[in-house]
């Protein structure tokens, strides 16, 4: 998600946030308001209110970093669901890029 390639896309639709649970004041209190008990790494895109529109825990459980190709359905259904700024092509090329991804583990 950090490639030349990929980031750029991103920011187009996307201010991101890291937490660490273990370190971060009020991490705990973030991860029981959205209910996060899945495993690590987990992510949400949240309106500008906070609301969790949509989030990485799929119909098989926590895509964490997409690579399966039902974890990266969930994903550009996740993308599908926010989009405002992304394009489709734009989202078909993210995609690709976890599938090539995937590939060369």
């Amino acid at each position: 998600m950090a490639s030349k390639d990929v980031a750029p896309l991103l920011a187009k639709e996307f201010v991101f946030a890291k937490l660490d649970y273990d370190r971060a004041k009020g991490a705990q209190e973030i991860r029981k308001r959205y209910d996060q008990e899945s495993s690590l790494p987990w992510f949400a895109f949240l309106d500008g209110d906070g609301k969790a529109l949509i989030h990485s825990t799929g119909p098989n459980g926590n895509t964490g970093f997409p690579a399966q190709p039902e974890e990266i359905a969930h994903f550009k259904t996740m993308l599908q669901t926010v989009k405002k700024q992304l394009t489709d092509e734009e989202i078909t090329f993210l995609v690709t890029s976890l599938e090539g991804a995937s590939k060369k583990k």
